[in-house]
């Protein structure tokens, strides 16, 4: 008798049945039968925790008064119609008479296990009884997934990871509804919700007291200076000044005298070192590092990394499990490391040297490689083993694919080799130090195309960067007694920085370290059992944040919201804004999944944690919510007598108080004629009288509109150089634009350029790219590709409400669940599948 084997995705689905079933697999509706197995999938998670008025009548309405709601028993439902149907069909198969035994093929982590337990759960009581084997596969070839099915783990070794799980969900119910109700009926309202979340809550106060801080800084003058030398021999480098550990000086005065004394005199080299540094090759990805590196590489955020990662695993195969907590890999996959680095070198020819490299090794250095006590559930993200067909990826992908197979490559390469020099130049009684660095050995960076550095300096050419980018320049052949000239000697003036905003990159580093600022890979490796959340929720608490318009983009940094500040700043040091709460609960959740603690101890914290969030709440109310300013300056408008403030966008007057009140009406946008204007900047507006329009009337223009019978001008804006005929998107005027930045072009139109383009009557505006579709259109007869829009997943046969297409959409949004491309492809295929017997599909509205 056949085993029942359940997915949580279609795609792994047919991966298994392929792998099991081979040619003998047969399509059965959504499932697959052969001889061996029948296969069925989930489509994520398709039950969910019931709202709180299916406990009892009265949580229909919000009232503090009805607070804390801690359920005694959870009961679930399935998460729409969508998943009832998916949810019933299930079911069915489990209940069937010639099933034997159920083997859950979800995937392997908390997530996995808790989506079929709950299937289960809801199951009838006869599918319930049977027997339960779970298996366990990180990565997506042929071989991997029947590997997992030889060695199925009994059902008996999961219970500590479903009660992880379980506790994991509970807990973020319990504490996140609870929460939110209180907050909401206190300070907030129906119409301006405020969620909390154990989770969601101190990652916000990491953002916020950042913004604060920034806000509060009050930036110093000092004064450095900076020194050009050159060699006899026509060798150049930079030296800053220096006085013991000082290079800063506090006024201009000494800082010029000390260039003054510097300039066209004589030096020598009192002192050289040179010291030997050694780089080790960086460890192997996890999730959280992926993400953070591709933000800071390509702007990429969390979601869409993983979105990449994840599409590379389930669909095209050729990286392992990505929502992995490990930098590491297994002492048992240590037989296949070549294999996988033979398949990576095939792939591309960018690939091959480091990979015939790896392959001419006798034995691989596996130190920093494999360590079987930092593997949990999944080691760490590797390239698949077999052969790797690119062609078909993605930008997205193919960026991602391209991360992985370099720094798979890269750790088995010996560690990079360079000399760091600090060299002390005596000019008279003052003295300059200079640092250099030159590779001697690439090492692991030659998997990145990195050669060892040419002696520079001795051509007579000038080093690139400043003297305080001196650490990273080659300097020419120098000895100490040496003589020298110093060419020039400058006193430059500079300002102390605030610390900047928080990227996506830096966020995940923070939410991996508690929020403790740790820079150092082996450092964090030690901390993240106590992060903030999971790799495989950071990214959806990211974009929960920004759902909630507690946090806003703006470009790659995150910028708390006056919502965000204002829930903050009520909420003080409220223990729910520490990284370190959530963190010691992360740490409780893995005791255990470990099965070193009972999950009833970790509930009872819970629900006691739940009763003094509510309790605290008492005496909140909406005005505790308001977010104060600090007035920066008097506002310049004659006879208004308010104060010049900042907001998240501009700096105004604290006059204005709506758009039935607007006050004086001052305004200095902080975005201005594409640059953006500091607070230091906009003080010296401020006090000249100027505001945004002033600004936008001293615009240079750039040439006469080149579009026959327009008779604009072109003037230079934020993102383009564009014509006056403008006004809105409603009255676009001509048209005629030139970006600052094209994709795929390096560097930024400047107004000289754009001056020429003018003339010439050039533009560098082009259609935008045809989005890449998802799949066909499964509607009978419809011939569209479906394509990702910024709501939905739609066929590209919609015009417009007049003219909808066939109307095939699958929304983004659904009660609050994040329809991830992924699901939205398994949606798709179902759809297909669906049409195939004849059925119509349901189309869902879409929802807040």
């Amino acid at each position: 008798m056949p085993p029942l084997i359940i997915c949580e995705k279609p795609s792994v689905a047919q991966d298994v049945a392929k792998a099991l079933l081979g040619s003998k697999a047969k399509r059965v509706g959504d499932h697959w039968e052969g001889p061996d197995a029948i296969v069925a999938f989930a489509v994520g998670h398709l039950v969910e925790q019931v709202d709180p008025d299916k406990y009892d009548e009265r949580y229909k309405k919000w009232r503090y008064e009805d607070l804390p709601i801690l359920p005694d028993h959870f009961r679930y439902q399935p998460r729409d119609a969508r998943a009832g149907k998916a949810l019933k069909g299930l079911h069915a198969l489990m209940k069937r008479p010639d099933v034997e035994r159920i083997v859950n093929a979800c995937d392997a982590g908390r997530e996995g296990e808790l989506i079929f337990k709950l299937i289960l759960e809801t199951a009838p009581k006869a599918a319930r009884e049977k027997p339960v084997q779970r298996a366990w596969f990180s990565s997506m070839t042929q071989s991997a997934i029947r590997e997992a099915f030889d060695s199925l783990r009994d059902d008996e070794a999961m219970r500590p990871l479903e009660a992880a799980a379980r506790a994991r969900s509970e807990a973020d119910w319990l504490v996140g509804m609870n929460a939110t109700r209180a907050a909401t009926t206190k300070a907030g309202s129906i119409r301006k919700v405020l969620s909390l979340g154990r989770v969601q809550t101190p990652t916000l106060a990491l953002i916020v007291n950042r913004d604060l801080a920034i806000q509060a800084f009050v930036p110093e003058d000092y004064w450095e200076v900076e020194a050009g030398f050159a060699t006899e021999g026509g060798g150049r480098y930079p030296g800053l000044w220096h006085e013991g550990s000082t290079t800063r000086l506090a006024a201009a005065a000494p800082a010029e005298a000390i260039a003054a004394a510097a300039a066209g005199q004589p030096g020598v080299i009192e002192s050289l070192e040179t010291k030997p540094h050694v780089e080790q090759p960086p460890l192997l990805y996890d999730l959280t590092t992926l993400q953070r590196e591709a933000n800071g590489r390509f702007g990429f955020s969390a979601s869409r990394t993983l979105s990449a990662a994840q599409a590379l695993y389930d669909q095209h195969k050729l990286l392992t499990y990505p929502r992995t907590n490990s930098r590491y890999l297994s002492g048992d996959m240590a037989g296949q490391l070549k294999s996988v680095a033979s398949g990576v070198g095939a792939a591309a020819r960018e690939y091959a040297d480091a990979a015939r490299y790896v392959l001419g090794l006798d034995r691989l250095p596996l130190g920093r490689v494999v360590n079987d006590t930092k593997v949990t559930d999944h080691h760490a993200i590797i390239p698949t083993e077999g052969d790797h067909d690119l062609a078909g990826l993605s930008r997205d992908e193919r960026r991602v694919y391209d991360m992985v197979a370099r720094r798979f490559l890269a750790v088995f390469h010996p560690p990079a080799r360079f000399e760091r020099t600090v060299v002390e130049t005596r000019v008279g009684e003052h003295l300059f130090r200079s640092r250099g660095k030159v590779m001697i050995e690439a090492g692991w960076r030659a998997a990145y195309g990195e050669t060892a550095d040419a002696p520079a300096g001795a051509d007579g050419a000038a080093p690139s960067g400043r003297a305080e980018d001196e650490a990273e320049q080659s300097l020419p052949p120098l000895e100490v007694g040496q003589r020298v000239a110093c060419e020039r000697a400058e006193a430059v003036a500079k300002r102390t920085k605030p610390p900047a905003r928080y990227s996506e990159g830096t966020l995940l580093r923070a939410m991996e370290t508690a929020g403790k600022l740790v820079e150092d890979d082996e450092a964090a490796e030690a901390m993240k059992d106590a992060g903030i959340g999971t790799p495989a929720t950071r990214a959806a608490t990211i974009e929960r944040l920004v759902d909630a318009g507690y946090v806003e983009r703006d470009g790659r940094a995150l910028r708390a919201t006056d919502k965000g500040v204002g829930l903050i700043r009520m909420l003080g040091d409220h223990v729910l804004t520490s990284p370190e709460l959530t963190g010691r609960w992360e740490q409780r959740l893995n005791r255990i999944e470990r099965g070193e603690e009972r999950p009833e101890e970790f509930r009872r914290e819970i629900d006691g944690f739940t009763r003094e969030v509510v309790e605290w709440f008492a005496d909140k109310e909406r005005g505790d919510l308001r977010v104060e300013r600090t007035p920066i300056a008097p506002c310049p408008t004659p006879g208004c007598g308010g104060q010049i403030v900042e907001y998240p966008k501009s700096y105004g007057c604290d006059s204005y108080h709506g758009k039935d009140d607007p006050g004086c009406g001052y305004t200095l946008w902080k975005q201005q004629n594409g640059r953006t204007i500091t607070r230091e900047q906009a003080l010296e507006h401020i006090a000249a009288g100027r505001s945004s329009k002033d600004l936008e009337e001293e615009r240079e223009v750039i040439g006469p509109c080149p579009t026959p019978g327009c008779g604009g001008e072109i003037i230079e804006r934020t993102r383009s150089y564009g014509c006056t005929s403008w006004k809105s998107r409603s009255e676009p005027g001509c048209g005629y634009v030139i970006w600052k930045k094209v994709r795929g072009q390096k560097g930024e139109v400047d107004a000289e350029t754009a001056r020429g383009m003018v003339a010439r009557g050039e533009t560098n505006a082009a259609p935008p790219a045809a989005k890449e579709p998802l799949a066909d259109c499964p509607t009978p007869g419809c011939g569209g590709q479906i394509v990702e829009n910024s709501r939905a997943y739609g066929c590209t046969s919609w015009k417009s409400r007049k003219n909808p297409g066939c109307g095939f959409v699958v929304w983004k949004r659904e009660k609050g669940h994040e329809v991830s491309r992924e699901e939205a492809v398994a949606r798709i295929e179902e759809a297909r599948a669906a049409a195939a017997r004849g059925v119509a599909t349901e189309v869902a509205a879409p929802t807040a």
